[in-house]
């Protein structure tokens, strides 16, 4: 199957079905006070992708459909549905049958694991029932994988072996790459027939078209691109479909793929409660992603979805080139917290890969509440009259900035910007050097002085018959003649580099700077000046 470029092919890790299945019950089924808290802990956070012009709604809605995806793995954040705060219905009765699935699944591995192995077939298969009536819906089809793996393990154990064969074909077709590790040798020597019956198997082609254009395709929980779309080589069988849009309900359907032929499906999306309120919204906020500070537009969105952090990506298109700038915002205080920006060649071998990195760097601001590169610890407090803090880390608002009067995210040009520490200029580190060699110099010029007293004294003392007298007297001038040239050279270096300090050195120095590496300043004081000399050596 074809795969996008830089996103998961799907579970491949050879204990995660067998092992991490108790731990995904446990959430669903035992919620214990410890995991409640735990729970409250987690920031919620709303993900937005807009385009500010239609030749731009396709970048928009891949970095959308990648966004999510990543913020929906990550165990301190918590991903908010848009769709489901403004319709203000907390529980559909798709949402209801999982949990049903859930609990079936429970009991299933339960009599499996005592070997009950009828009462396992029983509630396993209720489970995969349960799972594919709403498996479209599902972002992860995790659960259902586990399902079809113990359903067809029981099955062979019990006796049946083409039954238990034929859900691992189930199983591998939605997940050709999952491993199987931790199972009797009969159940894997069954798995591993049906692996290769997968390999053999006739694959198919689909066409994905949607009304409104442009949503994101998930075939089997992974994110496979945006409508109009056409995907060659995916397995026969029974695959699973869910197309998302922004303001729009969440589509999901079972996809047949039949061997050899072609398929088309056509799908109108049905506007969620208030979609046209929330999209709008959604485009004036794209408008002041570009601003400094956060405006109105975004200020409302974290109102209305009771956001603790807010990730808003604009995207705008010319040609093959698109522009995005992304912004993470702080619900809690106001404040922006960051904003990155990259222009990228939607059609270039190495988008997904820029685009990747870009998105990494968002998502390090929103996991430390500073721009990606540099250090949370050295942001600030929230002892700044003018900060707000982003958890923890001063905000950066500024009565003069726009939009309310909030700053702009550190490194964006706003007056409250992290404080980075002035390069070096390289005429300081020359005129250093220029110190060090000239007072080399000049000691070794002081050395060699008094080598020729010395020899001078011996000179005077040695009787002039003596034979060594001629040999002090040269030892004597050399040694002089050796003082003189370092002692007036390394002077002149020594000078040349203090000048060159103190022409660099424009202004009084202060604690960063004298701290931060080695300079010369110059301050006035009453009557005079005073130099200072300071640096870490």
């Amino acid at each position: 199957m074809e795969q996008t470029p830089g996103w998961p092919t799907g579970q491949n890790a050879p204990t995660r079905a067998h092992h991490r299945s108790a731990a995904a019950l446990a959430l669903g089924l035992i919620f214990t006070p410890d995991l409640a808290d735990a729970a409250g802990e987690l920031r919620a956070t709303a993900v937005f992708a807009v385009a500010r012009d239609p030749s731009g709604q396709k970048a928009a809605s891949v970095a959308n459909a990648r966004l999510r995806t990543r913020i929906a793995a990550e165990r301190d954040l918590r991903l908010i549905d848009p769709g489901r705060v403004l319709s203000g219905d907390p529980r559909t009765r798709e949402e209801e049958t999982p949990e049903r699935a859930r609990a079936a699944l429970a009991d299933g591995r339960r009599a499996y694991d005592a070997l009950k192995l009828d009462d396992a077939i029983a509630r396993l298969g209720q489970a995969v029932s349960l799972y594919q009536q709403t498996g479209p819906l599902l972002g992860d089809l995790e659960e259902l994988q586990n399902a079809l793996l113990y359903l067809g393990a029981a099955l062979v154990l019990r006796g049946s072996a083409d039954e238990g064969e034929s859900t691992f074909v189930e199983l591998l077709t939605v997940n050709p790459s999952f491993h199987m590790d931790g199972f009797p040798p009969t159940v894997v020597q069954v798995f591993e027939r049906a692996s290769a019956r997968i390999d053999a198997n006739p694959t198919g082609n689909v066409e994905i078209y949607s009304t409104p254009p442009y949503a994101a395709v998930f075939i089997d929980g992974r994110f496979e691109g945006t409508t109009p779309f056409e995907l060659d080589g995916l397995l026969a069988g029974t695959h699973y479909l869910r197309i998302e849009k922004l303001g729009y309900t969440v589509h999901g359907a079972p996809l047949d793929v039949s061997p050899n032929q072609r398929i088309t499906s056509q799908t109108r999306l049905r506007s969620i409660k208030r979609g046209p309120e929330l999209r709008d919204l959604a485009a004036r906020a794209a408008e002041e992603v570009r601003d400094e500070g956060m405006g109105g537009a975004l200020r409302q969105i974290t109102r209305t979805l009771v956001a603790d952090v807010l990730l808003f990506v604009t995207v705008t298109q010319s040609g093959r080139d698109a522009t995005f700038t992304g912004g993470v915002f702080d619900g809690a205080t106001g404040t922006r917290i960051a904003t990155e920006r990259t222009v990228l060649a939607v059609e270039g071998n190495t988008f997904d890969a820029d685009l990747d990195a870009f998105l990494d760097r968002l998502l390090v601001a929103v996991q430390t509440g500073a721009p990606a590169g540099t250090d949370p610890t050295t942001s600030g407090g929230t002892s700044d009259p003018n900060g707000g803090g982003a958890f923890g880390l001063s905000g950066g608002t500024s009565p003069g900035s726009g939009n309310g009067g909030t700053g702009s995210a550190p490194g964006y040009g706003a007056p409250n910007q992290l404080v980075t520490e002035r390069p070096t200029p390289s005429e300081v580190y020359l005129g250093w050097t220029m110190v060090g060699v000239g007072t080399a110099a000049v000691i070794t010029g002081i050395v060699f002085g008094i080598l020729a007293t010395t020899v001078h004294s011996d000179f005077r003392e040695t009787s002039q018959l003596s034979p060594d007298l001629e040999a002090l007297q040269n030892r004597g001038k050399r040694n002089a003649l050796i003082s003189d040239v370092t002692w007036i050279a390394g002077s002149a270096i020594a000078a040349g580099g203090i000048v060159i300090l103190l022409i660099d050195a424009n202004r009084a120095p202060d604690t960063s700077q004298v701290t931060g590496g080695p300079r010369v300043g110059v301050l006035p004081i009453d009557g005079g000046a005073l130099m200072s000399v300071g640096g870490v050596f």
